[in-house]
């Protein structure tokens, strides 16, 4: 089956009465700051499995840790495999509310392509980060986010019981629960098993379950994934974009001209799907300018790159000022990235419009994937709500 229940590890609330305070965001979005601040709170916070220390590059007191924790109680596994009914309840930067809801379930790991759709392209640095955390603990610590096309899954997330956890961290509410009626596991498993899944968030993750996966002799637990899937259409999350900081950038605004019609702006990211503000720094000649491609510069490319400005920037512009992704800083926040800006006086800030729900779709339905961090899904779920450990079988 495609996506089946897990016997889960979480955190015993008589060990651990403060469970917000253990949990934490995923790793790729913790800096330094916010990982200093994750170990603070708690003993038990999950930052110390998901990003180990300085003195551990292989991981490998993260997973004494782990081993620790599990057998002292502080983690309890559930008995037998079930789904988790996931919600997170939260305001967007207008007010208003969302929630935002799917199943946490163990989804298999196939070589992408048929069944399993990316829409990213992935790094390879921290994909070789993340198998060490991986082959040291032997055990899915944080969530991938994948979509569903299935008419009928939404109409599956609800709940007979109150919520196994229910807590509010950095404003939003999360909930979940259980579901464990063999029943309602079987239509949940079959309702994903008829369309392929997309991957929205984790592809390094993914893909280092895949290289994880391809080391082991024989089947097992490592053939799968702890993944929350949602609907692909109305999944409530909020989709926003990725800007980029290129250290050193060669800049003419008349050779722009050439693919773009170039605009003075302020220093605000573009709505527009694809086109790109481009801050050069201090360094340069040039104000902010928003870049929208010429329609003859557009049609060069696939109708869903056509409308994401990763792809835009990577196809027509890094050629003309001399950049590639892999020069990148990346920030899902304006003002972070306006500020790591201003300390490359010879380089530039592209900041990129939102990638839509619809342009994902389509890109993933066609077999294309757009640059890395193309695509920021918020909220995040919370790392430490559920752990899925390879030494329990499932």
């Amino acid at each position: 089956m495609l996506f089946v229940p897990f016997r889960g590890s979480l955190f015993d609330p008589a060990r651990v009465p403060d469970i917000p305070s253990v949990t934490c965001p995923p790793y790729d979005v913790i800096n330094e700051a916010a990982e200093r601040r994750y170990r603070a709170s708690a003993e038990h916070n999950m930052v110390r499995l998901l990003l180990g220390g300085p003195g551990d590059p292989t991981y490998q007191d993260a997973a004494r840790l782990l081993s620790t924790w599990r057998g002292d109680g502080t983690l309890r596994t559930d008995p037998d495999p079930r789904f988790y009914l996931y919600r997170m309840r939260y305001l967007d930067e207008t007010g208003t509310e969302h929630v935002a809801g799917g199943i946490i379930g163990a989804l298999a790991l196939l070589p992408l392509g048929d069944q399993i759709l990316p829409h990213e392209e992935t790094m390879p640095k921290t994909k070789a980060d993340r198998l060490s955390v991986l082959s040291a603990t032997r055990a899915n610590l944080d969530l991938i986010i994948a979509l569903t096309p299935s008419v009928d899954f939404a109409g599956l997330l609800t709940a007979a019981d109150p919520p196994r956890l229910s807590f509010e961290i950095e404003g939003v509410h999360h909930s979940l629960f259980d579901i464990t009626d063999p029943e309602t596991t079987s239509v949940i498993s079959n309702a994903v098993e008829a369309h392929p899944v997309a991957i929205a968030d984790g592809h390094h993750r993914y893909t280092t379950g895949l290289a994880y996966q391809d080391l082991q002799e024989g089947p097992g637990p490592w053939d799968s994934i702890m993944t929350f899937l949602v609907p692909a259409q109305g999944s409530g999350l909020t989709i926003g974009p990725t800007h980029r900081v290129f250290p050193s950038a060669s800049i003419d605004v008349s050779q722009l001209s050439d693919r773009f019609t170039v605009e003075p702006c302020d220093l605000t990211p573009p709505t527009r799907p694809g086109t790109i503000v481009l801050v050069p720094g201090p360094g340069h000649q040039s104000g902010p300018m928003k870049l929208t491609a010429h329609p003859d510069q557009l049609a060069l490319l696939p109708a869903p790159w056509q409308k994401a400005s990763p792809a835009v920037g990577r196809e027509l512009l890094y050629p003309l000022i001399e950049v590639d992704e892999g020069q990148a800083a990346y920030f899902a926040d304006a003002e972070e990235a306006l500020q790591a800006g201003g300390e490359h006086p010879d380089g530039t800030v592209a900041l990129m419009a939102t990638v839509s729900e619809q342009a994902i779709s389509a890109a993933t339905e066609s077999g294309l994937r757009f640059p890395q961090k193309s695509t920021f899904f918020v909220p995040k779920p919370r790392s430490g709500l559920v752990i899925r450990s390879f030494e329990d079988g499932s």
